[in-house]
């Protein structure tokens, strides 16, 4: 089959999978202007989930994952549509639209991220190691098979949510092709860019800040690079920034979805990595600490989910010890050098862009939505730079093979909490 039309048989099963994914989110989104983006954005995540939540009990029952996904939507369609979950679409005037200039050089990001993503198939080390080789093991063996629990460099305590939507889509082609699943990742970057507009309108930016941080984040390289299609952190930067909006939006209480939509964030991001449990705990802390109102409700609706992740992805995890970390290693001093070593791996113009960031966050305006989303993303920083404090290997060498990457996966977030800063007004609930 030639790479053509494997890329159309792809296309065509995530197509469908946005379609499945946008009727769902009517549980998530009411409809209208109001919330078109951010639904198009929730969509593809949707899809996402659905697919690879349907290989699971596939692999259980020996069946075909696709019977298993036309249940799941079945069930879906049949409860929502006798139990209405949101309100009529309020009416009203329709969002400003973000100026042409801003959506083409937005668009253009996502084009050069295309040829980034497609050009090649999918390469990086940690896709080969860990998340192509359990898709691709997960597809051929029709399984997970023990000895996956034990190859030490796979990660066998890494979440399984990607491996299981690479096996998906390849269940619904009919073979592997890790050339043509990487147009996976230039739709997580549409469905980001989607998201973080819809949120910033809604939340009373203008059109032109908002199609600014679009324009920036869709051009930020760090993060939408070649390397890094294949591996979680794009979708993980979708996830977080899915998690952090809708933490901002049930603490504020501007619509009836936003407690669901938390929930659901919560479960995406603990099904693609480790991270997912830490942004639940912080998200839980802040809701606590800084919420109002219904803050337990919250702070449950945050956490509880990623402890339901955590024990279904039990049997799935290796009971051996992890190697590359030792928390007899951690002292002060290993923190300091972690933040050293990081000093010295951002070149000159990371420290630029750092600078201009400050000076945007300054500049800004205290609004209650930013400084949750500002809070979320610095506490995940300093947990980047602390942990390499535990470095079997010193602090140094973890530094330098993941920083990058890892922060590179918060930028949508911090332009989400940045640009928020500068809206016209603070939102009321709906």
């Amino acid at each position: 089959m030639t790479f053509l039309l494997s890329v159309l048989g792809v296309g065509a099963v995530l197509l469908v999978a946005w379609l499945l994914g946008f009727v769902v989110s009517a549980a998530l989104l009411q409809g209208g202007e109001r919330f078109r983006l951010e639904r198009l954005g929730w969509s593809y995540g949707l899809g996402c989930a659905l697919l690879a939540a349907s290989v699971p009990p596939a692999l259980a029952l020996h069946v075909a994952p696709m019977l298993v996904l036309i249940a799941i939507a079945a069930v879906l369609l049949a409860l929502l549509r006798r139990f209405p979950l949101l309100p009529e679409a309020v009416r009203g005037p329709s969002p400003a639209r973000v100026p042409a200039i801003l959506t083409a050089a937005a668009g253009l990001g996502v084009a050069v991220y295309v040829l980034r993503a497609l050009t090649e198939p999918m390469w990086a080390n940690d896709y080969i190691a860990i998340w192509g080789l359990k898709g691709k093991t997960i597809y051929g063996a029709r399984s997970y098979p023990d000895w996956l629990t034990s190859l030490e460099y796979a990660h066998p305590e890494y979440p399984v949510g990607l491996p299981l939507l690479y096996a998906a889509v390849s269940f619904a082609i009919g073979h592997w092709d890790d050339h043509a699943m990487a147009l996976l990742f230039p739709l997580f970057q549409i469905a980001t860019l989607c998201v973080l507009v819809g949120w910033l309108l809604r939340r009373g930016v203008s059109p032109q800040i908002a199609g600014l941080a679009a324009a920036l984040v869709a051009w930020f390289e760090p993060l939408y690079s070649g390397f890094l299609a294949g591996m979680a952190e794009v979708p993980l930067a979708f996830g977080v920034l899915l998690f952090g909006s809708a933490l901002a939006d049930a603490l504020d209480e501007t619509d009836e979805g936003s407690l669901r939509r938390l929930v659901v964030a919560v479960l995406m991001i603990a099904a693609l990595k480790n991270e997912g449990l830490f942004f639940a705990i912080v998200g839980a802390l802040i809701a606590l600490v800084f919420g109002k109102g219904r803050r337990w409700k919250v702070a449950f609706a945050a956490l509880a989910p990623a402890l339901l992740m955590r024990v279904l992805h039990w049997p799935w995890r290796s009971r051996i010890p992890l190697a590359d970390f030792e928390s007899g290693l951690f002292s002060t001093e290993r923190v300091w050098d972690s933040i050293v070593a990081a000093g010295r791996l951002l070149g000159w113009s990371a420290w630029i862009g750092l600078a201009l960031v400050a000076v945007l966050i300054v500049a800004g305006r205290s609004v209650v939505a930013g400084n949750r989303l500002l809070l979320l993303a610095f506490a995940a920083l300093a947990a980047y730079l602390v942990i390499p404090a535990f470095a079997v290997r010193g602090p140094a060498w973890l530094i330098d093979t993941t920083l990058l990457r890892t922060t590179a996966a918060l930028a949508p977030l911090l332009a989400a909490a940045v640009a928020v800063r500068y809206a016209g007004e603070e939102p009321r609930a709906a």
